[in-house]
């Protein structure tokens, strides 16, 4: 295709107003896949259902002798798998992090404690030990 420098066709700026609408896209579209929440909850919610649990633990992460193996200690977590995916927050190695339940669910909690879990378990998973502090 032959180009006059000086003055390109409309076809041209067309095209290339096109291909750099296309790589604009292209690039947010992948900053939102790495960066949401959303995306971090559905990252999370792949790996929970791919992770061999041993322990059965009820809502509030005691454990229980029936049903199905749904829960792991992560060190700083115990991490519960179910219809709503929670992870029971606790101390650890003398850091000051405050107990409590994180439901892991878009709009309940921050991404950095998400992506913590998820990181914890993929750890657990490889190694078959708790994450350290």
């Amino acid at each position: 295709m032959p180009d006059d420098a000086a003055n390109p066709s409309v076809a041209r700026g067309l095209y290339r107003l096109s291909v750099f609408f296309g790589c604009v896209a292209f690039v947010a579209f992948f900053l939102w896949e790495v960066y949401s929440t959303a995306a971090a909850v559905s990252r999370l919610s792949a790996a929970a259902d791919n992770f061999p649990y041993i322990e059965r633990c009820d809502a509030n992460g005691n454990l229980i002798e029936t049903g199905e193996p749904n829960c792991v200690d992560l060190g700083r977590y115990l991490f519960i798998n179910g219809p709503v995916l929670k992870a029971l927050r606790r101390p650890c190695g003398g850091r000051d992090y405050l107990p409590g339940v994180v439901v892991l669910e878009e709009g309940a909690a921050s991404r950095k404690d998400i992506v913590s879990v998820e990181k914890a378990l993929s750890y657990r998973k490889r190694n078959r030990g708790r994450m350290p502090c």
